[in-house]
């Protein structure tokens, strides 16, 4: 019997069924890599799909905070056949799954779902939400809120899962909690989340009072005024303080009955049918696997493995640019200049168009001091793979301003889909430079003017304010004098097409204009005069430099003695400095 059972054995390892290729399901919103397979690949993109519809229906953050998802590059989900598989990259000990964002995409990585079981998908999910609109909260609400929609959301996978006690309150049944005062300053490198009993508390709390402040009738009709507090930077004693007048002590005392209480009735995620979003499945290479797990290694900071598995990938496909691309990026990680420079020459040589990878490595080349030369292939390559690439087209505009091109940098602004609230000012600060600088009056006070809307400190509103004068006025001269009285030239800003300007006016002067028949210029003194006939009577003039009037219509030359009664308008000046028995000192002569 032994031996039959031990030749059973090997025949059912012989004839087992072979383990699924990775694949990959994309549609306009997710691309979904999983080492499960064909089928994995496919219902997990469809349980992000609901998901997606759920939270843009009913996420309940406030209504000034835009769904902003679908303006970025479609989330890249990496799913792991089981736990073993996803050990090794793991961003923390006690994480079942992350999520990570930089500048140009979002990733999630989880291990298969067992039994539509998508609360951690929607626990990462929300964070891709929550870093779409820029939001920088506490670590209690950054990781409460994905919490509370993981526990209103996810039964409806499985909708007879019915109404019940969150997971996260069981917790909160069998530990002591952590004061509060103590959970809202905590922060987000705390070690105490990378311990697991103080990771699965500090959850269980933060969900626990998110679900309070969003769901019951005493606290939630403030939650949006506590949400923009915190979003802008508020501590969290002083937010929750302003926004219920509550105390925490208090606070604390609801809570405890809230959780006691509290039962879920899931709320049904929308249904989606395969076809949603032009879904696509193919298989995934091994070399293009290995090529994801490397990327994970990059994004999660495991800079020394990525660089092992990228160089391995270079040598097994050498004609690939996104690996030397890759080493080139972590070369400048590793302030190894050279070294990047020719894995990006590489790169370039053999034809990346990679729009993440060409921005990531623009960015850390900015960063490493590079010149705009070093730099701006990159981008372009960036938007050239991708026009609507926000982040690459707000980097590559000022290159192009630096370097006198201003209409390519109002191309490039404007060719932008979505204009974050922290880049608004410099965004129009730029815009307006530019149209400045192309001579667009019009459109250059408009753009200084949205700059000063959002200004933020006195600096930026006066800069906002110079660029809105600069686009108004031209720059001119004007005499003045300094303080011994000495004559000197000065520049300054004058309305556009200010009729009749006369840079020989000084500051001080008190400017009459009269109009009237020159009868004498006289040369005796020593200073010249001009004698003007007017209907009020004979005014005397001086014209202490003749080179320092402005004239009109005047005739080539000038005799001294009697004049033969021009008609003339004499724009003349008493001024501080003016003195004598003369009326005044003449700026401008027009001849008529």
């Amino acid at each position: 019997m032994h031996r039959i059972a031990r030749f059973l054995a090997v025949c059912a390892v012989a004839y087992a069924a072979p383990a699924p290729e990775p694949s990959a399901a994309r549609n306009a919103h997710f691309e979904v890599y999983s080492q499960a397979g064909e089928d994995s690949a496919r219902s997990v993109l469809l349980g992000f799909e609901r998901l997606r519809a759920f939270f843009k229906q009913q996420t309940g953050i406030p209504q000034q905070t835009a769904w902003q998802v679908d303006n970025r590059p479609p989330v890249r989900v990496i799913v792991f056949a089981d736990a073993a598989e996803y050990a090794p990259y793991r961003l923390q000990p006690t994480t079942d799954a992350f999520y990570v964002g930089n500048e140009g995409r979002d990733y999630i990585v989880m291990v298969q779902p067992q039994a539509d079981d998508f609360r951690v998908a929607a626990h990462e999910y929300a964070h891709v939400v929550l870093h779409a609109n820029g939001l920088r909260l506490p670590p209690w609400l950054d990781e409460g809120l994905p919490e509370f929609f993981s526990a209103v959301g996810t039964g409806a996978l499985n909708p007879k899962s019915g109404a019940g006690r969150p997971f996260r309150s069981r917790v909160l049944q069998t530990k002591m909690w952590m004061p509060l005062a103590e959970l809202l300053s905590l922060p987000v490198d705390s070690p105490l989340r990378e311990q697991p009993d103080g990771s699965e508390l500090f959850y269980a709390e933060s969900w626990a009072l998110t679900d309070l402040l969003m769901a019951s009738p005493r606290y939630s009709g403030r939650f949006s005024d506590l949400f923009t507090a915190l979003a802008a930077g508020t501590p969290s004693p002083e937010a929750i303080a302003a926004a219920y007048g509550r105390s925490l002590e208090e606070i604390t005392r609801d809570l405890r009955v809230w959780i006691r209480k509290r039962r879920i009735a899931p709320t049904p995620l929308p249904a989606v049918s395969p076809g949603d979003g032009l879904l696509q499945v193919t298989p995934v290479t091994p070399v293009a696997w290995r090529s994801l797990l490397a990327e994970v290694l990059l994004v999660t900071g495991k800079v020394d493995r990525a660089e092992t598995a990228y160089q391995q990938l270079a040598q097994e496909a050498p004609k690939s640019p996104e690996f030397p691309a890759a080493l080139a990026a972590i070369a400048l990680q590793k302030s190894r200049w050279d070294d990047a420079r020719q894995w990006w020459r590489r790169a370039l040589d053999q034809g990346i168009n990679d729009a993440d990878t060409c921005y990531r490595y623009a960015v850390l080349a900015n960063a490493a001091g590079f010149s705009s030369d070093d730099i701006r292939p990159a981008l372009e390559r960036a938007v050239a793979a991708r026009p609507s690439f926000d982040d690459a087209l707000y980097m590559l505009a000022p290159l192009e301003s630096n370097a006198g091109q201003y209409e390519a940098a109002i191309k490039h602004l404007r060719a932008m889909r979505q204009v974050t609230a922290a880049r608004q000012y410099p965004y129009w600060i730029l815009m307006a430079y530019a149209e400045i600088e192309l001579g667009r009056r019009y459109q250059a006070e408009a753009a200084a003017r949205l700059a000063d809307e959002h200004a933020t400190t006195p600096d930026e509103r006066q800069h906002a304010a110079q660029l809105a004068e600069i686009a108004q006025t031209d720059v001119t001269v004007q005499f003045t004098r300094d303080a011994n009285g000495n004559p000197r030239l000065v520049t300054r800003r004058v309305p556009h097409d200010t009729p009749d300007w006369n840079p020989f006016i000084e500051p001080g002067d008190f400017i009459r204009r009269v109009e009237g028949e020159l009868a004498e210029i006289d040369c005796s003194g020593g200073v010249n005069r001009i004698l003007v006939e007017t209907s009020g009577g004979r005014l005397i003039i001086d014209i202490p430099d003749p080179k320092r009037v402005q004239m009109r219509n005047a005739p080539d030359e000038f005799t001294c003695g009697p004049q033969p009664r021009n008609a003339i308008t004499v724009i003349y000046a008493v001024s501080k400095t003016h003195t004598g028995s003369s009326d005044g000192v003449v700026r401008g002569l027009e001849f008529r």
